[in-house]
């Protein structure tokens, strides 16, 4: 019989260097968030992207380090304070017009978290007595190392070539994690990821993504708007939090030793973006300078992002919660229809409201109903 898991605690000093990230999360969105021509603008759409990944990648090296690795030391603790010094630097400069020096303020900070990164591995691997630990920590070397000199090569270089350098730096140590540290991953010898760990630090940060999503519904919510869509815009958001909420708290199995937790973490990508996505979507409805066409494009896209990241979480459920072919048609169907009849009173901003709260309630309910159905009975 396989022993539980020993649950590793979320220690206070993580959850106030989560909080930086709030600001982040304000910051990336805001990119995002004016229209030009009713639509966004590619040049923000593009810094919201590279912005969003290394911000988040970030997030998730600290995490990773921390859930194999790190203590609640004054070290690791200076270290994060760092990192959140140098990304509220960062964060501040992403406002307004994109210019060189602010092109330079945004990546230059990031050069240095990475390096701070880089140095906490170093630390880390000088005190590590087991071999196997030395040598998963050594692979973040070449990791960090690259992003480090790449982001710095890049704000020394004009903004039109030093945006692509920092743009592939950033692509290339976002997706070498997953690629180095896959095989070594599942040595026995390597300290494994503590699992429940994980998935409640991930589970936080999506949370935090929802406040933000929050207080962009906060304008329907005034005197002067107040009405019965404020609650329906209100509906969809808890509708979307209840589906994710069920699948990652009431479905995966934390106690299942886990040896490939990368897709746990990547897969949180899309959730990210989806619901940044949904966040804007929410905040053009009824805005005349907004496209209703493109904001709802962008709602439907943000929610099937939401859908697709959780769909790939199947292989962490518990046996009796695995998605069923009847489960997932039955959302597709419902998040298509819901799709193409926005589409079809594309004109009426409320209407629009009333078909995305039924849309997202009724998947919300075809989870729910799915999670109690399987639920063993005892």
């Amino acid at each position: 019989m396989t022993s539980l898991i020993k649950h590793k605690k979320v220690e206070l000093t993580e959850l106030f260097y989560d909080l930086v990230f709030v600001y982040g999360m304000s910051q990336g969105t805001s990119m995002i968030h004016h229209v030009h021509h009713g639509v966004i603008p590619w040049v923000n759409f593009t810094s919201f992207a590279i912005g969003m990944i290394i911000m988040i990648n970030t997030w998730m090296v600290q995490t990773v380090f921390t859930n194999r690795f790190g203590k609640n030391s004054l070290t690791n603790i200076l270290f994060m304070f760092v990192q959140m010094c140098l990304l509220m630097t960062s964060l501040a400069s992403s406002t307004g017009e994109f210019t060189q020096r602010n092109f330079q303020y945004f990546y230059g900070p990031y050069a240095g978290i990475s390096f701070v990164l880089l140095l906490q591995y170093l630390v880390e691997y000088i005190r590590a007595e087991e071999k196997a630990d030395r040598l998963f920590m050594k692979q973040f070397f070449y990791i960090l190392g690259l992003r480090t000199a790449g982001l710095l090569l890049a704000v020394l270089l004009p903004m039109s070539i030093g945006l692509w350098v920092a743009a592939a730096s950033i692509l290339i140590s976002w997706i070498l994690p997953g690629l180095l540290t896959s095989r070594s991953a599942v040595s026995p010898e390597i300290r494994p990821v503590n699992f429940p760990h994980l998935v409640e630090r991930l589970s936080l940060l999506v949370i935090i993504t929802f406040g933000e999503m929050i207080i962009g519904i906060a304008k329907y919510f005034t005197p002067e708007t107040l009405s019965i869509y404020s609650v329906l815009i209100f509906s969809v958001v808890a509708n979307l939090f209840m589906i994710y909420i069920v699948e990652i708290d009431h479905m995966i199995d934390v106690n299942k030793p886990v040896k490939k937790s990368n897709s746990l973490i990547y897969w949180h990508y899309p959730i990210f973006f989806g619901l940044s996505f949904v966040t804007v979507a929410l905040g053009f409805l009824g805005d005349a300078e907004a496209y209703n066409g493109y904001a709802m494009t962008l709602f439907y896209l943000g929610f099937l992002l939401l859908l697709l990241g959780i769909s790939r979480f199947n292989s962490f459920n518990k046996p009796t919660h695995w998605f069923t072919r009847k489960l997932v048609i039955r959302c597709l169907a419902t998040w298509s229809v819901g799709f193409v009849l926005s589409y079809i009173f594309l004109a009426n901003s409320s209407i629009l409201m009333v078909i995305a709260a039924i849309v997202t309630c009724l998947i919300a309910i075809i989870a729910v109903r799915f999670n109690l159905k399987n639920i063993p009975n005892t």
